[in-house]
């Protein structure tokens, strides 16, 4: 007798769509049907196409065999549950007393507490090791029950997480600083004023160095087996502009120092490239920055270049300094930098072009999009405010009545006919 040669294409896809409909006992019970039906050669047409086993077709059949009325019970005999109960060997906890005794005895041994809260408790051991901790004593188990085993004792593997404030900051001031910047950006929203969110991700060394991660080739890669500086071709110095409303960001990339007039020329480069044509009616614009390094809140340097920023753009700038230890809060720390970086794994950035190519194929499923250009100019150290700017510095910029050293206006136009955000 000839096997059975099957029902075609699309009846076989009906035939898995309405199986996987079912839970599991009436699921075996309809390939049992359908086997039946077929007769010679069904049982293994069925399994190949419902993707269940021989075995699991034959105990269907087996079951209904056993259908003697008509209104026939789950083989679990509970209408309300699919399993038989009892099924799986108990837990070595429950039927070894030895073993949970010596599992006690090693984790005494290896775990500290805290002094002032009873629940908190942590551990040296990992799973391998306290499987062989066990085993030393008369107790064989795996490593996935040691680890089945700490987790009921409640110790999981925890990462670090970087929550701690470094330094002290008025809680206060620094709650009123948020819910200012968040109705800095409302009402630029409301009046169609561009906000940007600006910093300067951290310095990258050129050349064939060690990066985390890794990436799809046809060959193999090989880097240095040390990151040494002297190892590297350059230095690269990634600069951000991000465009909050848009999700839009445009990245410069020096090969100097990150400086106040680098900073100050990454936004004007960022402004006249990409956004420039995006904001075509804007006459001022809302920066968002850190509050220290070069763009510190306290620094006249930053100031001065500020100013001759405005005058390059013919904007006024609104600037908003996220308060001290708090710059993870920056939108394009965790909007932008982490999907650039998460670009750049495994990728040997030996070039500023290859860099360049690499972060602009960043993408998200929310729409984010990144350009870049490279900024190959030097920029020196060391440079301090002119004497003139401290006496004249007064004209061009006006520090909000709300926390005025974190959030200020540069205009150099000056203010006589000055018209700009309300203070929250």
């Amino acid at each position: 007798m000839n096997e059975f040669p099957g029902y075609g294409p699309a009846h076989e896809q009906l035939m898995r769509r309405y199986s996987r409909s079912l839970p599991e006992d009436h699921r075996r019970r309809y390939a049992a049907v359908e086997a039946e039906k077929i007769g010679y050669g069904g049982v293994a047409y069925v399994a190949r196409v419902l993707g269940m086993s021989r075995a699991t077709v034959h105990s269907g059949l087996r079951e209904l065999e056993e259908f003697d009325s008509d209104h026939p019970q789950r083989p679990s005999g509970d209408p309300q549950r699919v399993r038989r109960p009892g099924a799986g060997r108990p837990p070595r906890l429950e039927t070894d007393p030895g073993a949970e005794e010596t599992f006690k005895e090693v984790m005494e041994a290896h775990s500290a507490g805290s002094p002032t809260d009873e629940r908190v408790r942590w551990s040296d051991l990992n799973p391998g090791r306290l499987a062989q901790e066990l085993l030393e004593r008369g107790i064989a188990i795996s490593r996935n029950t040691a680890a089945a085993w700490l987790e009921q004792a409640g110790f999981r593997p925890r990462a670090l997480r970087k929550e701690l404030v470094t330094g002290v900051v008025d809680p206060q001031e620094r709650d009123t600083q948020f819910r200012y910047i968040a109705e800095l950006r409302r009402q630029a929203y409301q009046q169609d004023i561009p906000v940007f969110s600006v910093d300067t991700k951290k310095k990258e060394l050129l050349g064939a160095l060690h990066r985390r991660g890794t990436c799809y080739s046809s060959e193999e890669q090989y880097v240095y087996d040390h990151d040494f500086r002297h190892l590297a071709d350059g230095v690269l110095v990634p600069h951000g502009v991000y465009d909050c409303a848009r999700n839009l960001a445009f990245m410069t990339l020096g090969t100097s120092r990150e400086t106040s007039a680098f900073v100050c020329d990454a936004i004007a480069l960022a402004w006249l490239t990409c956004f420039q044509t995006l904001y075509p009616s804007a006459r001022e614009a809302l920066l968002l920055f850190d509050c220290g390094g070069a763009n510190a809140a306290r620094s006249l340097r930053f100031k001065e270049d500020l100013i001759d920023l405005s005058a390059r753009l013919g904007l006024r700038l609104r600037i908003a300094h996220y308060p001290p230890y708090t710059s993870k809060w920056n939108p394009i720390e965790h909007r932008l930098f982490s999907q650039i970086e998460r670009r750049w794994r495994g990728v040997i950035l030996d070039t500023p072009q290859k860099a360049l190519s690499t972060l602009e194929q960043t993408r998200t499923k929310t729409g984010l999009h990144v350009v870049g250009q490279i900024l190959d100019q030097c920029y020196e150290i060391g440079r301090t405010c002119s004497e003139t700017f401290r006496s004249i510095k007064d004209n061009f910029i006006r520090h909000d009545t709300v926390l005025g050293g974190w959030n200020y206006v540069v205009d150099a136009n000056g203010f006589d006919a000055y018209s700009c955000l309300a203070n929250y």
